[in-house]
């Protein structure tokens, strides 16, 4: 089960799985929730803070910039 920094990591991929949800299917990003379930141990994680569609765009430009 990821926790710390590869949870803060793995939240990023999760929020950009939820705005691409949010797009295809022309639901409000604050109407959609997210978590990670790990089956083995049959436990659910939901990161507090999922990036919003602007923080998501930032994140990709800065990378772009390096």
């Amino acid at each position: 089960m990821k926790s710390g920094e590869e949870l803060a990591d793995a939240a990023i991929q999760l929020a950009m799985y939820r705005l691409a949800y949010s797009k295809l299917h022309g639901i409000a990003l604050e109407n959609i929730s997210a978590a990670f379930h790990y089956i083995p141990a049959n436990e659910t994680i939901r990161p507090a803070d999922l990036l919003s569609e602007k923080e998501i765009a930032e994140l990709i430009t800065a990378v772009e910039l390096g």
